[in-house]
């Protein structure tokens, strides 16, 4: 029987000196955003910083997962990457993109541009994560937990 090559086992034939490259053998990490408990109703667009920098070299993984309370018909939430120094998109639905948060639900996504239909995504610079609203205006103090998987380098 034949077998298969892999991105991971031919990664790890060609590093000099390593086992495995280290984004694709090294510790999970996880980053987790939370709304605060009391916040003004956001308008449909707004974003919400985690201040959480992924240093170069990280892989995000699969799945992201999102849980919220009851919030507003339509209101979806992306979770992106940008320039942690000056806050420009580097694609705002890098990690999910539009999750429906309508409904009060924990629900893990792979629909972000960087991580769907199984690509794998290392990042080439220090990112923050943050998130938009997105679909209609979303209410005030709505809980809302993001947790993203990565391999540090």
């Amino acid at each position: 029987m034949a077998e298969l090559s892999t991105i991971t086992a031919t990664s790890a034939a060609i590093a000099l000196g390593q086992k495995t490259n280290p984004t694709n053998h090294n510790r999970v990490r996880v980053a987790v955003i939370e709304t605060v408990p009391n916040y003004a109703a956001p308008a449909n667009g707004d974003t919400f910083a985690s201040g959480i920098v992924l240093p170069k070299g990280s892989r995000l993984l699969c799945p992201v997962t999102v849980s919220n309370g009851t919030n507003t018909a339509s209101t979806t939430l992306s979770v992106g990457l940008r320039d942690p120094i000056t806050k420009v998109a580097i694609d705002a639905t890098a990690v999910v993109n539009a999750a429906a948060i309508a409904t009060a639900a924990t629900a893990q996504f792979n629909t972000g541009t960087k991580v769907s239909a199984g690509q794998t995504y290392t990042l080439t610079q220090d990112t923050e994560l943050y998130c938009t609203f997105g679909g209609a205006t979303p209410a005030a103090n709505v809980d809302i937990r993001v947790e993203v998987s990565y391999v540090a380098p």
